[in-house]
C-alpha cells in the first residue's frame, strides 16, 4: 500500500521566464508532482498542438515548444493542471533590421 499522498497533482518545477529572439525556438518547461493532464495557455487563449506549437508531456514533465518565434508570440504563458497553475513571461526580441527603412 502507498501511504497517503494521493492528493491532486501540483507543480514542483515551475515555468521560468524565457528570453529569445525572432525566428528562434523557445521551450517552456515545468514539472508536476505526478503525471496528470495539463492545459497550456497564452494569456486567456488555449494552445493546441500544431505547426508552431509543440506540446509535449513525458510523465510528469510538461513542455511547450514554440518554433519560428515572432514578436507577437511574446506574452504570458501558463500551464494549468486542475486548480494548480504556473506561468511565466516570454520575451521575444526583434532582430535588428538592416538599413532599409520600412
Amino acid at each position: 500500500g502507498s501511504s497517503g499522498s494521493s492528493g491532486p497533482a501540483h507543480f514542483i518545477g515551475r515555468l521560468r521566464h524565457q528570453e529569445s529572439i525572432e525566428g528562434a525556438t523557445a521551450t517552456l518547461r515545468c514539472e508536476l508532482s505526478k503525471a496528470a493532464p495539463v492545459e497550456w495557455r497564452k494569456g486567456r487563449e488555449s494552445l493546441r498542438d500544431g505547426d508552431r506549437h509543440s506540446l509535449r508531456q513525458d510523465g510528469a514533465v510538461c513542455e511547450l515548444q514554440i518554433c519560428g518565434l515572432a514578436v507577437a508570440d511574446a506574452g504570458e504563458y501558463s500551464c494549468v493542471c486542475g486548480e494548480e497553475r504556473t506561468s511565466a513571461t516570454l520575451t521575444v526580441k526583434a532582430l535588428p533590421s538592416g538599413p532599409s527603412s520600412g
